[in-house]
C-alpha cells in the first residue's frame, strides 16, 4: 500500500502497533528492498510498518537547504508524517542516519514514542568531527561529478567499507544499489551533505528525557561510519535498552527477527498499560 498526498514517498503494510521506519543517509526504500538486510515482506501482520523516503531521497520531496536536512529536522518530517496518517503514540525505528531521525523524534515529542529501534548508530558527539569533515568533502566531490560520478566512487570503495565476516554476496548488492544515486543532482548532493556535516547528537544529560523509553540498539563491528563506541553508549544513556552487537553473518540474519519481537513486546506491553488505564487509547 502507499501513502498519497504527502510529499514523502511512502509505502505502509500491516496493522497493529505503528512502526515507523526512516532509512540511512543516500539510501532509499528501493536500496533497502534490493539489499534485503530487515526483509521486510516478512514482517507479520500484527506490526504497522511504515516507511518512507526521507526528505530528497528516492521520489520523495527535494530542498536545497543544508539545514532541512540535519537529524532534528528529518526528524520533525518523521513526526510529520505520523500526523498525516492520524498516528499519535508510535515505536520510531531507523538506520544509521535514520536511527538518529528517531532519535530526535523522541527528544522532541518524548510523549509520541513508545520504544526506539536504532540500528547500526552513526559517528555522534566527538567521532562526528572527523566524519563531517568528510561529508564536506563529498559535497564538493558530488558538485564535481554528480550522481553518477558519485556513484562510481562509492561503489569502488563499497568493499572496504563492509565488515570482513559480512557475505560477499551483500557486498555485490550493495554496489548495485549505488546505481540509484545517479537521480540524484548536484544541489540536492550538496544540500544532504552539508546537512549531515551539521548533524550531531545533543549533549549526554539531554537523553535523560528518554530514561523510560524501551529501545533496542543494533551494532556490528569494523564500521567505521556507524562505530560500536556510539552504539554502547546509546546503550548507557538510555536504561532499557537492550544491545544486541552482529558479530558474524549467522548474527547479522537474526536481526529481522530480533526487531519484530522487540515491535511486538512494546506493543503487547503498550496494549497491557491500556488496558490497565494508564493511556487512553490511540
Amino acid at each position: 500500500m502507499h501513502a498519497k498526498a504527502f510529499p514523502f514517498e511512502t509505502r505502509v503494510q500491516g496493522q497493529g502497533k505503528p512502526f515507523l521506519w526512516a532509512h540511512g543517509l543516500l539510501t532509499c526504500m528501493q536500496a533497502e528492498d534490493c539489499l534485503d538486510w530487515f526483509q521486510w515482506r516478512n514482517f507479520p501482520p500484527s506490526v504497522w510498518l511504515i516507511r518512507y523516503n526521507a526528505r530528497g531521497h528516492g521520489r520523495s520531496l527535494t530542498s536545497y537547504r543544508a539545514e532541512d536536512y540535519r537529524w532534528q529536522n528529518l526528524a520533525a518530517d518523521m513526526l510529520s508524517l505520523a500526523d498525516h496518517l492520524g498516528i499519535d503514540r508510535f515505536i520510531a525505528g531507523g538506520a544509521s542516519m535514520g536511527a538518529c531521525t528517531a532519535l530526535f523524534a523522541a527528544l522532541q515529542s518524548p510523549e509520541r514514542i513508545d520504544g526506539l529501534v536504532l540500528v547500526s548508530p552513526p559517528t555522534a558527539w566527538q567521532t562526528r568531527i572527523k566524519q563531517a569533515s568528510q561529508y564536506r568533502r563529498s559535497a564538493w566531490l558530488a558538485l564535481l561529478f554528480g550522481g553518477k560520478g558519485l556513484a562510481a566512487l562509492a561503489a569502488w570503495e563499497g568493499q572496504s567499507s563492509l565488515p570482513t565476516w559480512m557475505d560477499v554476496s551483500r557486498s555485490e548488492t550493495m554496489r548495485q544499489t549505488f546505481a540509484l544515486w545517479h537521480r540524484y543532482s548536484r544541489k540536492t548532493l550538496w544540500a544532504i551533505f552539508h546537512g549531515a556535516a551539521r548533524s550531531n547528537l545533543p549533549p549526554k544529560p539531554v537523553f535523560r528525557k528518554l530514561a523510560d523509553k524501551a529501545a533496542l540498539i543494533i551494532a556490528w563491528p569494523e564500521d567505521a561510519v556507524h562505530p560500536l563506541e556510539t552504539a554502547e553508549e546509546l546503550h548507557h544513556l538510555l536504561p532499557r535498552s537492550e544491545l544486541f552487537i552482529a558479530n558474524n553473518e549467522q548474527q547479522f540474519k537474526q536481526i529481522p527477527a530480533r526487531m519484530v519481537d522487540f515491535i511486538q513486546k512494546v506493543g503487547n506491553e503498550q496494549g497491557q498499560h491500556t488496558r490497565n488505564g494508564c493511556h487512553t487509547a490511540q
